[in-house]
């Protein structure tokens, strides 16, 4: 598998962006889907589910303890399954919900980059799939 040089953005090798992607959820789409290899769950602020339309009746109740950057830890308020386009295809995808504030609308850790058979690469931002 390459990644070529014209998938470099336009700043090449200085930049600094974070590795996010807009996804396609039913007939809505989410922007600031950040792709994080250092997360071992993924991650459904409870805002976003409000902004989906999805109600607290949603979420299955299963509470886990999450620990944060800062060494805090916090429980989640339950988990979701969610269908998420990217590209041509399509990813039923588990998230942990958690009512906190973030900069990312979604977040897509190790579990779903696993699933998908996908590889990141912070270099070049892009995300390819076997």
């Amino acid at each position: 598998m390459t990644f070529h040089e014209d998938e470099l953005p336009p700043e090449r090798l200085s930049h600094n962006r974070a590795l996010h992607t807009i996804v396609q959820l039913e007939d809505k789409f989410i922007a600031r889907v950040l792709k994080d290899r250092g997360s071992s769950l993924n991650i459904c602020p409870l805002t976003t589910l409000k902004r989906l339309g999805k109600g607290l009746h949603a979420i299955r109740m299963r509470s886990i303890n999450v620990k944060a950057f800062a060494g805090s830890q916090r429980a989640t308020d339950g988990e979701i399954n969610l269908s998420l386009q990217m590209g041509p295809t399509w990813f039923d995808v588990e998230f942990q919900v958690l009512d906190i504030s973030t900069t990312y609308n979604l977040l897509l850790g190790q579990p779903w980059i696993h699933a998908a058979r996908a590889v990141a690469l912070t270099l070049h931002q892009p995300v390819k799939f076997e």
